[in-house]
């Protein structure tokens, strides 16, 4: 049995699909505790109880702790397109560590596979860039022409997909895997019981939205939602504005949730530099998430101010979680 653990949006959904179809045999999956990009002391215990003969990881970007104990237990194998570093010994296959683009993780695996253009390669190709694509884009274009009229159904499935984890219920995430590893992406429109947590979340991102404090370039929000949408809340304000930051931060237990995205300037010099000071830390270009401990939050605040400062941007960002010391 081979252990599947990925990411739990879209793009990690259909990244598990695609390596499930393509390899066959038998599979069980996992998540680690949605929200954390790390692997908890549970998180560890629960894969070591599964036993299984091999394992993969994909679309997600681990610390190398973690990635160095899951080689420890045999044949391993991390599939990513986030920016991070190869560790020595490590069987990873990222394009972008090598300089090339990677859109989502599903077109990572479709090009290494030789596919044809597919359901779950547009699945997480759009679940992850769809929000910010411009009418003519070439990754948008190429879509609307594979979906033709069925385009705003597609839209509306990879929605749906990427809405499971919201609820920060991990079962649900295996649930919709299982059910698109059977059938066609568009029929999740028809189970009612995936399709009906849009209304939940999208209430608590109007409730939470509406908190947002505005500053000149940057917008600010601390949100203690047991939902799990701060990355939503800030893609939402970066589609608003995105020539300002946006910063969103959750309470999460013991930890806090931080998420920045902006287009102003190039993120990856402060996700390396957060791995590098030992910060749960991942992303992109234009965005940078982390989950970070309570009493590491100061720390990381000053990270945030003094990389803001070096490219221009002076704020007092730990005064406005103040409360939180």
């Amino acid at each position: 049995m081979e252990l599947v653990i990925h990411h739990w949006d879209a793009d990690g959904i259909g990244s598990a699909v695609l390596w499930s179809r393509f390899h066959g045999g038998t599979f069980s999956y996992f998540t680690p505790e949605i929200g954390n990009y790390f692997l908890s002391q549970k998180d560890r215990e629960e894969i070591q109880r599964k036993r299984a003969d091999s394992v993969v990881l994909l679309d997600m970007s681990l610390p190398e702790p973690d990635l160095r104990y899951l080689n420890s237990l045999g044949p391993f194998t991390a599939v990513d397109h986030h920016q991070g570093s190869k560790v020595d010994g490590v069987r990873t296959i990222n394009p972008t560590l090598e300089g090339k683009e990677a859109p989502s993780n599903t077109r990572v695996l479709t090009e290494l596979f030789s596919l044809p253009h597919n359901d779950m390669e547009y699945l997480g190709l759009y679940g992850d860039n769809g929000f910010k694509l411009k009418e003519d884009h070439p990754l948008l274009r190429e879509i609307r022409e594979f979906y033709g009229e069925r385009f705003h159904r597609f839209v509306k499935a990879v929605k749906i997909v990427d809405l499971q984890y919201k609820t920060g219920d991990r079962e649900r995430v295996y649930s919709t895997v299982k059910y698109l590893l059977e059938r066609p992406l568009l029929s999740i429109l028809e189970k009612k019981e995936m399709v009906e947590v849009e209304a939940m979340v999208e209430e608590e991102i109007r409730r939470e939205l509406g908190k947002v404090r505005a500053f000149p370039g940057l917008n600010f929000l601390l949100t203690p939602s047991k939902f799990r949408i701060v990355s939503d809340l800030t893609r939402r304000l970066f589609s608003q504005t995105p020539q300002s930051l946006n910063l969103v931060v959750g309470l999460q237990g013991e930890f806090l949730n931080f998420y920045l995205r902006t287009s102003i300037f190039d993120l990856s010099p402060l996700v390396r530099r957060a791995r590098a000071l030992g910060f749960y830390a991942g992303g992109k270009k234009d965005v940078i998430g982390a989950v970070v401990e309570r009493e590491r939050a100061k720390e990381y605040l000053g990270l945030l101010e003094g990389f803001l400062a070096d490219n221009g941007r002076r704020f007092e960002l730990k005064s406005l979680l103040a409360d939180l010391f």
